[in-house]
């Protein structure tokens, strides 16, 4: 036992060094950090705990004054000392700002200092590449919508990010068609006129310096192709457009997206298993749930039919965790990616990640996302990832014999730098 976390520690050692691409952030561009407390407590997964905890959700509202929600949310907070989450509000305020939490934890009597030295610091000049530099991470992608500037971007930290979501599942509104016309000054009336809107987003983000497009797809989803004349029947309606045809339009645009992708070389970041606003009583950003027991195979006719194109792929669910790997392990164009949400849980990751090094080639594995909000939080998850990666190492690939510490740490900087640069193309 003395041997193994011995040989634990020299490879942490090793792996803190590293320097992380974070592939998938909802960090915005220009307020990249937090500038207070409540930017840092106001991340969904506190909201949701202390409103699990009981804690009503008219008092977490992004409104409420500093004074009323934060003293709520720690009330909250008393019952979830024991999660993960928890931990990296513990972590990033030592780490980051100097500040020990008292034993009894962060309380409604004693936030003040910790707020004021977050203040302090994010008056600093260039705090967006401090923290970076900190948490070890090297380039981290934004979720950018398709209508939104790209310019002021640094692109020394940040890497665009085209959110398809709204492209694939809203054009059956006019509302959406016609920013997607003013986005690419294209009238959208047929197949050949949303093909070439759509090409002119992704010209307009390559030019940005976007590396991928990314996009989240619900639980049994279905990539069915349209034809020719479906896709213009489906676009022509306007205001007009049924319900069977504008439930067949997603499953036809991601199609075209993802045609438009192989040939501009974009690989796909897909997240599969949300379901949206299932929970109608839950806080802004706490409505969603994974759904078990769903397939990927609803998937397929995207795999199979764009063999050219990338997939970085992401899970919520155990089962979904298992198939996940299994394509991996079989489609030489599907990536498992990270640990997605409801599976950014040590026990799960642990599980997660011993069964794709045993089953799926090191190349085709991007370790870790931080899915973070504010630059803050890079730093205790990808230390949460990295803690748990040179654990299941030691365990399950040194200690058996399977290979050497030198091998061991070639498969973690594979994982949590190489990888992605290689498959999103990223230069120095």
């Amino acid at each position: 036992m003395t041997r193994c976390l011995d040989l634990e520690s020299r490879l942490l050692h090793e792996i803190a060094q590293v320097k992380a691409i974070d592939v998938h952030s909802h960090v915005p561009a220009q307020e990249p950090f937090a500038r207070s407390l409540r930017d840092l407590l106001g991340y969904h997964y506190y909201t949701e705990l202390a409103h699990s905890a009981g804690t009503p959700k008219e008092v977490l509202a992004p409104d409420e004054p500093d004074e009323q929600a934060i003293p709520a949310l720690l009330r909250g907070l008393e019952a979830a000392h024991s999660t993960v989450q928890y931990s990296w509000l513990v972590e990033l305020s030592r780490e980051l700002f100097g500040f020990s939490l008292p034993a009894g934890g962060l309380t409604a009597g004693n936030w003040r200092p910790l707020d004021e030295a977050v203040r302090k610091a994010a008056a600093r000049p260039g705090r967006a590449r401090e923290l970076m530099e900190l948490s070890r991470i090297k380039k981290v992608f934004l979720t950018n919508s398709f209508d939104e500037p790209l310019d002021g971007i640094d692109r020394q930290l940040f890497v665009p990010s085209l959110r398809a979501d709204p492209l694939v599942f809203t054009l059956a509104d006019v509302e959406a068609r016609e920013a997607l016309e003013r986005a690419s000054s294209i009238c959208v009336r047929d197949g050949k006129s949303l093909r070439d809107a759509l090409a002119a987003v992704l010209e307009r983000f390559v030019r940005a310096g976007a590396c991928s497009v990314a996009i989240s797809l619900p639980p049994g989803f279905h990539a069915a192709a349209l034809s020719d004349q479906e896709l213009n029947s489906c676009l022509k309606g306007g205001r007009r457009t049924s319900a069977r045809q504008a439930g067949a339009l997603p499953g036809g645009v991601l199609l075209v997206l993802a045609g438009l992708c192989q040939d501009f070389g974009l690989p796909m970041q897909v997240m599969y298993g949300a379901i949206r606003n299932a929970y109608e009583h839950g806080v802004l950003q706490g409505r969603d749930l994974p759904q078990a027991g769903d397939t990927l195979s609803g998937l397929l006719p995207l795999f199979n039919g764009f063999p050219g194109l990338t997939f970085c792929l992401s899970v919520l669910s155990e089962s979904q965790a298992q198939e996940l790997t299994s394509y991996g392990w079989m489609l030489h164009n599907v990536v498992p990616s990270g640990h997605w949400w409801y599976a950014n849980v040590p026990a799960y990751i642990e599980r997660d990640l011993a069964a794709r090094l045993q089953s799926v080639p090191a190349t085709k594995l991007i370790g870790y996302y931080s899915d973070m909000y504010k630059l803050e939080f890079g730093l205790p998850k990808f230390g949460m990832y990295r803690r748990i990666l040179a654990r299941v190492l030691a365990e399950e690939f040194v200690e058996p014999g399977f290979g050497s510490e030198e091998d061991a740490l070639a498969i973690a900087r594979l994982l949590l730098r190489d990888n992605a640069a290689r498959i999103f193309r990223l230069g120095d």
